[in-house]
């Protein structure tokens, strides 16, 4: 049996890593597995995936994606009668580019691991072949793709197969799409590994000697992950609480810049640090006090685990569907009003100075993590391949 798991990029990020694990879960499975990355340029992933899977890269320019001009129907008046131009036009030009690519490879099963338009556009038409094809949506439930955008389902019907993070809502969409009703959703979580990853003790030493008890902050930097609010909300913790644990950013991307300039605005430039990119997270989480999350929408928040993991005690806003559905009614951490940094100082500041309940949410965190173990996950993996359409 042979499965292809397609991405958007391979850049260093939650969904490459969990593509990462899923790509070795298809592996024991019995499945051959082959890895596409439509961004090639974006890579840094790529050497991260088990031995024995193969990687291609296929660029798919984003001006030929059909469905990503529907938008445009509801922004501006004349969009209506521009949008089937545009779609008849891309399509036309699309399969022209896809007959540049040569010959096509055959799957029993071909993943749109990353579900944006791009790597669901390249299994929904067919640069490979896939008997059965699966759209996966790491950014949240059917509900809020369809809002994104409701040219999601159209590709979500010639794929069939859906595997969400939340089932929050789905009952609305398909209540209002008669024609998404056929579709095969499923829920699964991203998968854990519980044992703690190999953390070099020289450095982890050396962290916590310069840094000491510091907040950690894990994840790309982009709009949708809101580094700003916590900066802000540092602030508010420096200046109103007089907290001096220096606060550490780990991630690189399009909005780092601009959070480290705001951050020398505020005069926290050395209180503040930005370590970009990095593979060896586990340093980080082994070193850290407190784990924080900041993202105003979130498919699950993989880094909220990997901090469970480490006995990180989390804050995060309450990041629809996916922080309430790790956290619960802050059963497993505290949660924060999105955007607010007032409020989300107000929660670090309690987790920072009351031992009672930082205790509690150490121990309650290892308790949540076993619900979204590697094993258990595999174990549904293979039910839910077992009833694809």
């Amino acid at each position: 049996m042979k499965a292809a798991l397609v991405f958007q990029s391979l850049g260093i990020g939650g969904v490459e890593r969990v593509g990462v694990a899923y790509a070795q879960m298809f592996q024991e499975l019995g499945y051959e597995v082959d890895i596409y990355n439509l961004e090639p340029s974006a890579n840094e992933m790529e050497p991260s995936f088990p031995e024995g899977c193969h990687i291609y890269h296929k660029y798919v320019p984003e001006v030929l994606l059909p469905d990503r001009y529907f938008n445009g129907v509801k922004r501006w008046w004349w969009g209506k009668y521009a949008y089937p131009i545009l779609y008849l036009g891309t399509s036309s030009l699309l399969y022209l580019y896809r007959l540049t690519m040569g010959k096509r490879r055959t799957y029993d099963i071909a993943v749109a691991f990353s579900g944006h338009f791009r790597d669901l556009t390249f299994v929904s038409r067919n640069f490979i072949k896939g008997r059965k094809k699966i759209a996966w949506l790491h950014v949240g439930s059917l509900m809020d793709n369809m809002v994104a955008s409701s040219a999601y389902g159209d590709i979500y019907r010639k794929l069939k197969n859906i595997c969400t993070l939340s089932s929050d809502g789905d009952y609305r969409v398909l209540l209002r799409n008669i024609a998404l009703r056929e579709l095969n959703i499923r829920r699964i979580y991203n998968p854990l590994r519980l044992e703690q990853n190999e953390a070099d003790a020289a450095f982890v030493r050396e962290l916590k000697e310069t840094y000491g008890d510091f907040l950690l902050m894990v994840g790309r930097f982009d709009p949708d992950k809101d580094q700003k609010t916590v900066i802000y909300a540092y602030e508010k913790l420096y200046q109103k609480h007089g907290v001096r644990n220096k606060l550490v950013f780990v991630g690189g991307g399009s909005t780092l810049e601009e959070c480290r300039a705001l951050a020398d605005a505020l005069g926290l430039s050395n209180q503040i640090v930005f370590f970009g990119s990095r593979q060896d997270v586990a340093n980080f989480y082994s070193a850290a006090r407190l784990a924080l999350h900041s993202s105003p929408a979130e498919g699950l928040g993989v880094v909220l685990l990997e901090a469970m993991k480490y006995r990180l005690p989390v804050v995060a806003t309450d990041s629809p569907p996916g922080v309430r559905e790790v956290l619960g009614n802050d059963e497993y951490g505290l949660t924060c009003h999105v955007g607010d940094p007032l409020d989300m100082a107000e929660k670090i500041f309690r987790m920072l100075t009351e031992p009672d309940l930082y205790d509690h949410y150490q121990k309650q965190g290892q308790k949540r993590i076993v619900d979204f173990s590697y094993e258990k996950i595999r174990d549904e993996l293979s039910r839910i391949l077992s009833e694809l359409k």
